[in-house]
């Protein structure tokens, strides 16, 4: 079953608000998607020319520094 009233322009006119919402999320959407993979080509590192790579971290010859909880003491 189709619909009675298929006049498109006058559709497009009743739904002016709904179709700029939709149109706008979608270039938002886009725009920040954009923003994202430049930021994350920007933050990416380069690895130097000689192939000496460090870890993001440090040194790989100092020990980790791993914390421990202390117990905590009850207030009688």
């Amino acid at each position: 079953m189709s619909a009675p009233d298929t006049d498109t322009k006058t559709q497009k006119k009743r739904h002016r608000h709904a179709l700029i919402g939709i149109k706008t999320a979608i270039i938002a959407g886009a725009l920040l998607m954009i923003a994202g993979i430049v930021y994350a080509v920007l933050q990416a590192t380069d690895p130097s020319p000689d192939g000496d790579v460090q870890p993001v971290d440090g040194p790989a010859d100092i020990e980790p520094v791993i914390a421990r909880p202390q117990p905590v003491e009850e207030h009688r």
